[in-house]
């Protein structure tokens, strides 16, 4: 069921502590299968919806960042560590909320795989998702599924 861009999404972390709402639409849903992000949530990919930053909202503590890479900073609650949020350096504009996180995450469908390049082996993608070899949107063009794509180089 697709999120109407009026409604209020409502989230955070485990023990409670980080909370947030959202009042848009997400702009897109991704499993992102980079080794950053498995190590960020200790699965075999990690989901992200992108929504407007001026959409979200924290009600409670706001999330500890952590600066994972010169490109971008992850957060996550102070208190038990659970990942929450990836913002990008060149896209300050737009927060990345770990889907997991959201109350209602099962109305938030994935749309896309990123770095496909660099999933675990046993990861099956036979979803029907667009993949793309690394990120969208970004330098070093490569062929994927019969589509020019931008991918980040190694």
């Amino acid at each position: 069921m697709p999120i109407a861009s009026w409604q209020i999404m409502k989230g955070g972390c485990l023990c409670g502590a980080a909370r947030y709402e959202i009042t848009a639409a997400p702009l897109t849903v991704a499993n992102c299968h980079c080794s950053m992000c498995r190590r960020h949530s200790g699965a075999a990919f990690l989901t992200y919806a992108a929504f407007p930053r001026d959409k979200v909202i924290f009600t409670g503590e706001i999330p500890k960042l952590y600066r994972s890479s010169p490109e971008a900073e992850r957060g996550h609650c102070a208190s038990c560590g659970s990942p929450l949020i990836f913002v990008f350096d060149a896209d300050q504009d737009t927060i990345w909320i770990a889907v997991g996180s959201i109350a209602k995450a099962d109305q938030l469908v994935p749309q896309e795989h990123w770095y496909v390049a660099d999933k675990l082996s046993w990861v099956a993608l036979d979803d029907g998702l667009k993949q793309w070899p690394g990120a969208p949107g970004t330098t070093a063009v490569t062929q994927i599924l019969g589509e020019t794509v931008k991918r980040s180089p190694k």
